[in-house]
């Protein structure tokens, strides 16, 4: 006798959590289903974003290589020769590097070419005006050891 009601008091107890469990996983899916929406994404705009920006990444890539021909090209030249046309070759590079900026409607996502421009402009400047002093100094030296001699 006590074995039967010990055996339908486990069965109802089973029966009962069977219930309990199927209402949560209804209700569950009810909420989940039509109660609370999950929100969707139109990920185009995104996508086209990245896209944008693997193009910019990789024009920045090949303009990092001009850069530092050009880069190379400055520190090899010797400015005790007057070299006008290499001069206006660099130029005509760093106008190039420049114009990357305009070409692209002034997108402030190609400005790497104006300040990379820049960069290179007062490299160069700052190349050119240190030999022109070197020289300077070298002949200041000249004249003032001959002025020691006339003494």
């Amino acid at each position: 006798m006590k074995l039967e009601n010990l055996s339908e008091l486990f069965w109802r107890k089973i029966r009962y959590v069977l219930l309990f469990v199927l209402a949560v996983v209804i209700m569950y899916v009810v909420q989940t289903k039509f109660m609370l929406k999950i929100p969707e994404v139109n990920n185009n705009e995104l996508l086209e974003a990245i896209g944008d920006y693997e193009v910019i990444i990789e024009k920045q890539k090949e303009y990092a290589e001009r850069i530092k021909e050009v880069h190379g090209e400055i520190t090899e030249m010797d400015f005790d020769i007057h070299q006008v046309q290499k001069q206006d070759e660099i130029n005509r590079k760093v106008f190039v590097i420049r114009s990357i900026y305009k070409d692209n409607k002034m997108n402030s996502k190609y400005l790497f070419g104006i300040q990379s421009a820049n960069v290179l402009q007062i490299y160069f400047n700052t190349r050119e005006e240190h030999s022109s002093l070197i020289k300077n100094k070298k002949i200041i030296l000249d004249n003032l050891n001959e002025c020691k001699a006339n003494i």
